[in-house]
């Protein structure tokens, strides 16, 4: 009897037919699909607007030149060449203002980057939920706020070693760490602790589909330990 294992895709991107757009560290773009649904090709310009406590970033498309604020879309030329029939927007200034944007954009894992968009027709914006990346970086306990909850994980050097959610000064305290081997803290803060379950695991799923195993200090998979 074959003892057949499935292999599993490490990055890239498969083929989506959804409507998505992408963070990138210094743009966002829009698929062909999105561009259909939304009608893009009727605007020129587009304006953000940002609510960082839910990670949301809303999309408004217009042709409004003297909108000093927004941006110029273009045909999207990407990483690889021209993607065919899709848009993108040169978004520097803000990335580098929306820490928890740029975390995403800087994300090596594709999936962690697309988001479908949402038509919110109360306020006529396209709306992004953004996963929340670990965009606060610290190298000792001291500089994380005592009441700071969210979900966080621990780098050795270069390696993910846990993933955990909570709060982050007081689990970092906790006994059983001790021994543990670390030199960078990376978090987000995440008040509800629906949410923080819910981030936990989506990024737990995606570090083990790119490792096939869970983080070093990890011992179990899922809400139960923080």
């Amino acid at each position: 009897m074959s003892n057949w294992v499935k292999h599993h895709r490490k990055g890239g991107m498969g083929p989506d037919r959804r409507p998505l757009v992408t963070i990138r560290s210094q743009a966002v773009a829009f698929n062909a699909q999105f561009v259909k649904q939304a009608n893009l090709d009727q605007y020129s310009r587009v304006s953000f607007f940002v609510d960082s406590e839910s990670f949301k970033l809303g999309v408004q498309f217009h042709s409004d030149t003297g909108d000093r604020g927004s941006y110029t879309i273009t045909a999207d030329g990407g990483s690889r060449g021209k993607r065919k029939g899709g848009r993108a927007v040169q978004t520097s200034a803000l990335m580098n203002e929306n820490p928890w944007l740029r975390a995403v954009g800087m994300s090596g894992i594709s999936v962690a980057r697309r988001f479908e968009p949402v038509w919110d027709a109360v306020e006529g914006l396209w709306v992004i939920s953004v996963c929340p990346a670990f965009e606060t970086r610290v190298s000792s306990g001291s500089e994380i706020p005592s009441t700071a909850r969210g979900i966080y994980r621990y780098r050795r050097d270069d390696e993910i070693v846990y993933i955990g959610r909570g709060v982050i000064h007081s689990r970092l305290t906790s006994p059983e760490r001790e021994q543990w081997e670390f030199d960078v803290i990376e978090y987000s803060l995440v008040e509800s602790e629906a949410d923080q379950i819910k981030w936990e695991a989506f990024w737990l799923d995606r570090f083990v589909e790119e490792n096939d195993r869970l983080p070093l200090y990890n011992k179990i998979r899922g809400s139960t330990k923080t």
